[in-house]
């Protein structure tokens, strides 16, 4: 466009004044414009580029794009280049060529070839080969421009072939190729001859799209090998032939490979490689390895023709500045060999994400970390471009200019610019590298590690006419990059991925080495019938790997489902005569079975009686037995209650005393010697202390001293303060409280103490308390001696009663005892005579339930030997074809997926005809078949079909096969419905799964097939 070309020439010139640009003062500009006449001619002839370029030379000067004022060009030089108009090249107007010296350049001939590409090949060839190969290395140029001469006119471009052009560069690239090889790998003139053929292979002939030029480039070649080199290729590759024949065929020399990934340890050089079988286990290893680290890792199998390609990839990869565009139709596995060779060569892998929201904003990002990947980081990096990520034409603009400079004007804002050349700048400076480091120069350089590091590999499908314009705007994706046409697979490579998806299968060798051939004969024959197809009705038809693989994953995903329809079917109907069978041979056991039961059920039931009488007897004993024990229990029982209401009585006075008692001694419990020894040591002790110690001296009898009243009256009175001294000097006096006779206290004792001190007021704990805790103490065990003493004057008369009673109970419960264990025996002989009974009871039952079971058996067996035996014969037929069935399943299913792979688009004919060489070719390679296979006998379901027709599908078989093929497909089906018969179909048998209708231009078009696939919902795209 003419916006995009003025960008470009703008981005490389300084601004010197207002309204004037040009190059740095003392400087002049040249602006070098390749494939001027390249713009498409707008409907009245008008080229806005060339316009753009013709005003500077007519006026000098532009318009300012986003002001329109004039913008002026100095010091700038234009300098253009073009192929002369024809073909799709155009013309220019003459305003735009009167400009212009106008000088025609012819075509080089071979001493141009030799003195540019010769001088390149002789520098290269000194450096350590052999003489012998220095001489052949003469020869490659030579050999080259006689070939290159031999191609312009014989594949010249037409609309089918528009790539078909060829220039220098491929001539470059085939030199750029043999200087790959290192003089240590080239041990023989042989070699270099080889790799010579293996180049010019990679570069010409590698775009061919059909046998017919292939074969004419092979004749080329073997022309120029002989002529030139003196070589006679058979010898030359004689390793290549197939086994037994001597002569080298076209299709020989895919076995010719070079690559520097041979072997997966050492170092990586460029070689030949011979050895395919230890390459394709090399290749196998670099797979798994990339599927271990990459997030989304791929199911490809890694056989020849993939190997090859992969090979194709890795040899543009090695080289600087190498490009490579994959051609073919898709499902031909041109992305993951591109991801394979890049993981080979050890580069990064770079590719966008395109959504409904990707706009030139984020295309223009993802370049730019593309480049400063590969430019400023410095990595090896592979952009894998596939046609389906174009989503506006200006991404082709920029790939465009990507092969052409590696760079895109206008790319970087100033400050990511200025980032980039720091980058630079400092990769410079750790280089130690000698170089201008103005920021045009370190940019400059920028672009150079650019060619040097990135790499495009354009994935782009052969179909359609897009493909020829886009080749025709953009040059450079011919002119720049090596072209891999990916061809249908050849036969080894479809009978290895047969091998490698069917290797799972319940088969035996022989039947999978069948399938092998029968996979391959589908593709090829469909392959066939599709041109045929095309000549006939002007219908194309693509077979591409992908059919090939919805064959084989549809057979792997219908035999066992139907193999397992038809055991189950069959089974069912030989249990049915299993069934009968056994029948017809149990009516004579059971009659015997039955007159042999008979006697021994008399025997059961007679024994059955005896042995009643004999538990009624028993039982009437027992009985007797149960009464005598029952009285003797009553009285034990009235015996027991007497003595509990005594031992209650007893125990409801004793909790009066007994929690005084407790307490009494815990309260001795908290003394310690040192509380006795305070009390011990007082010389006057309070009056309080005194009263206490004189109860507790009475309590133990010891008696008091008598001493002269200390009130003077002359009379003798009784002092207990002394012997209370000794009594609390007594080391164990604490321990003969606790262990106090309290059952035999001495009743003058309890008498003075209840007149003296029990009524006394003082003597109360509380109050003894304040004066001495060892004395409360005591006071509490007093207290509680008396209340103790109290209580059990009334407890023991009742304590001897409970005694008499206890004693009383215990003799009637030996009597009760002895009587139990006397109706225990009785019991027990019960038990055993009962068990017998019910021993006799239940062989009787069961007796009796054989006979009535064999009865019954023997009534069944008749009436299904009755209703059923004229089924027997109908059955045994029916399961003997099932039998045959099943032996034909793997045959019937491989030709029922051939026909949901690959029918599809054709037209009633060419289906019966393609069904009919498939049933030929079953039979040749002894594969067995029902006789009038067809999709609706091996997949139909008559019931599923019943309901179509009843939502409005035909009646016809065309239709069901079409429906068949649409439910049993792994892919959604594409239905060319010009009668709308399949819409009007699809809505009726959908409408109650909320079937959701929309088309294209429908503005929910998108959510809407986001919930259809979210919420798993039919959606028809009208």
């Amino acid at each position: 466009s003419s916006k995009l070309t003025q960008e470009m020439i703008t981005a490389k010139l300084d601004k010197r004044r207002k309204g004037y640009i040009g190059p740095p003062l003392g400087k002049k500009n040249v602006v070098f414009v390749d494939d001027l006449n390249m713009p498409m001619k707008q409907t009245y002839g008008a080229q806005p580029p060339i316009e753009l370029l013709r005003q500077h030379q007519d006026q000098g000067h532009w318009f300012h794009p986003a002001d329109c004022s004039k913008l002026y060009l100095e010091d700038v030089v234009l300098l253009a280049a073009m192929c002369p108009p024809g073909g799709s090249r155009n013309d220019i107007t003459n305003r735009m060529t009167r400009h212009f010296n106008v000088v025609s350049v012819d075509t080089f001939g071979e001493e141009i070839f030799r003195i540019i590409f010769g001088t390149i090949t002789d520098w290269h060839f000194a450096k350590g080969f052999q003489g012998a190969c220095c001489a052949v290395g003469k020869l490659v140029v030579p050999a080259t421009a006689q070939l290159f001469n031999g191609i312009l006119p014989k594949f010249l471009p037409i609309p089918s072939k528009s790539h078909y052009l060829f220039n220098l560069r491929d001539f470059a690239r085939v030199i750029g190729g043999v200087l790959l090889l290192p003089a240590s790998q080239c041990e023989d003139p042989d070699t270099l001859v080889r790799l010579w053929l293996h180049e010019v292979y990679r570069v010409f002939y590698d775009r061919l799209t059909d046998a017919e030029d292939r074969q004419a480039f092979f004749e080329m070649s073997q022309t120029v090998i002989s002529s030139v080199f003196k070589k006679d290729m058979n010898t030359l590759l004689e390793h290549c032939c197939e086994p037994g024949s001597t002569s080298v065929k076209d299709d020989d020399i895919r076995k010719l490979i070079f690559g520097d990934y041979g072997s997966a340890t050492g170092a990586k050089v460029y070689s030949e490689i011979q050895d395919l079988d230890a390459l394709q286990e090399t290749v196998t290893g670099y797979l798994e390895e990339y599927n271990q680290m990459s997030k989304t890792p791929m199911t490809f199998v890694p056989f020849r023709y993939a190997i090859e390609h992969v090979s194709k990839v890795a040899r543009v990869l090695l080289q600087p500045n190498g490009h490579a565009l994959l051609a073919g139709i898709g499902g031909s596995g041109r992305s993951s060999v591109a991801k394979l060779a890049t993981h080979i060569a050890d580069y990064t892998l770079f590719q966008i994400e395109i959504g409904k929201n990707y706009t030139v904003t984020e295309w223009r990002e993802d370049l730019r970390s593309l480049l400063f990947q590969a430019g400023a980081a410095g990595e090896p990096t592979t952009f894998i471009f596939n046609d389906n990520q174009i989503k506006f034409e200006s991404m082709l603009e920029d790939i465009n200019m990507l092969l052409n400079g590696a760079d895109i004007p206008n790319l970087y804002p100033p400050e990511e610019k200025a980032n980039v050349i720091e980058k630079i700048q400092a990769w410079v400076a750790k280089q130690n590298l000698q170089v201008d480091t103005s920021p045009a120069s370190m940019y400059e350089l920028f672009q150079q590690r650019i060619r040097d590091n990135l790499h495009l590999v354009l994935v782009f499908s052969s179909i359609g006419d897009a493909f020829r314009t886009r080749l025709r705007k953009f040059p450079s994706l011919i002119n720049c990059c090596t072209i891999d046409w990916f061809q249908p697979w050849p036969s080894d490579a479809l009978q290895m991925v047969a091998d490698r998806f069917l290797g799972d299968l319940e088969l035996t060798d022989e039947e999978r080495q069948q399938l092998r051939v029968m996979c391959q004969f589908f593709q090829t024959t469909v392959f066939e019938y599709s041109e045929k197809f095309y000549e006939e009705l002007h219908r194309n038809n693509y077979v591409t790997p992908t059919s090939y693989l919805e064959l084989i994953l549809t057979f792997k995903g219908l035999l066992g489902v139907k193999r397992k329809e038809i055991l189950t079917l069959q089974q069912r109907y030989a249990t049915g005569l299993e069934k009968l069978d056994f029948a017809a041979s149990q009516v004579s056991t059971m009659k015997q079975e039955i007159i042999d039961l008979q006697p021994e059920l008399i025997k059961s039931s007679k024994e059955t009686e005896e042995l009643q009488v004999l538990v009624e007897a028993d039982a009437l004993k027992a009985k007797a037995k149960q009464e005598l024990v029952a009285e003797d229990e009553a009285t034990a029982n009235k015996a027991a209650e007497v003595a509990g209401a005594i031992k209650a009585d007893c125990e409801a006075d004793l909790a009066e005393a007994l929690p005084a008692l407790e307490a009494a001694i815990e309260a001795l419990d908290t003394l310690k010697p040192s509380d006795i020894s305070q009390v011990k040591a007082l010389k006057n002790p309070p009056a309080i202390i005194k009263l206490v110690m004189e109860a507790v001296c009475i309590m133990k009898s010891i008696k008091p001293e008598r001493k002269p009243d200390p009130s003077g009256s002359g009379k003798m009175v009784e002092d207990y303060w002394g012997p209370s001294q000794k009594l609390l000097g007594d080391l164990g006096f604490l321990n003969s409280l606790k262990s106090y006779d309290k059952d035999n206290i001495d009743a003058n004792v309890i008498k003075k103490i209840r007149e003296k001190y029990k009524t006394n007021p003082d003597f109360d704990p509380e109050k003894v308390k304040s004066a001495s805790k060892a004395c409360e103490g005591l006071c509490t065990w007093v207290l509680a001696m008396e209340v103790y003493e109290r209580v059990i004057k009334v407890v023991k008369p009742k304590q001897a009663k409970l005694a008499e009673a206890e004693a009383e109970l215990a003799v009637q419960m030996e009597k009760l005892t002895a009587k139990q264990a006397e109706l225990k025996e009785v019991e027990d002989a019960l038990k055993v005579l009962n068990d017998q009974l019910d021993e006799v009871v239940t062989k009787k039952k069961k007796l009796e339930d054989n006979l009535d079971l064999c009865e019954k058996k023997l009534k069944r067996a008749e009436q299904l030997i009755g209703g059923l035996g004229g089924e027997k014969s109908r059955w045994t037929d029916i399961c003997g074809d099932l039998k045959e069935l099943y032996s034909q399943t793997t045959g019937n299913v491989l030709i029922a997926s051939g026909i949901v792979a690959y029918f599809g688009p054709f037209t009633v004919q060419y289906r019966a005809d393609i069904l009919r060489r498939w049933c030929e070719k079953c039979q040749v390679e002894d594969i067995r078949v029902s006789g009038e296979v067809s999709l609706n006998t091996v997949l139909g379901n008559p019931i599923e079909i019943r309901s179509w027709m009843l939502a409005g599908l035909p009646a016809d078989g065309f239709s069901i096969d079409n429906a068949i093929i649409s439910s049993k497909s792994r892919r959604w089906p594409l239905m060319i419905d010009p009668q709308g018969q399949a819409n009007k179909w699809i809505k009726n048998m959908e409408n109650q799964n909320n079937l959701v209708v929309v088309k294209l231009n429908n503005a929910n078009f998108v959510r809407s097939l986001e919930n259809a696939v979210q919420f798993g919902t039919p959606l028809l795209l009208e």
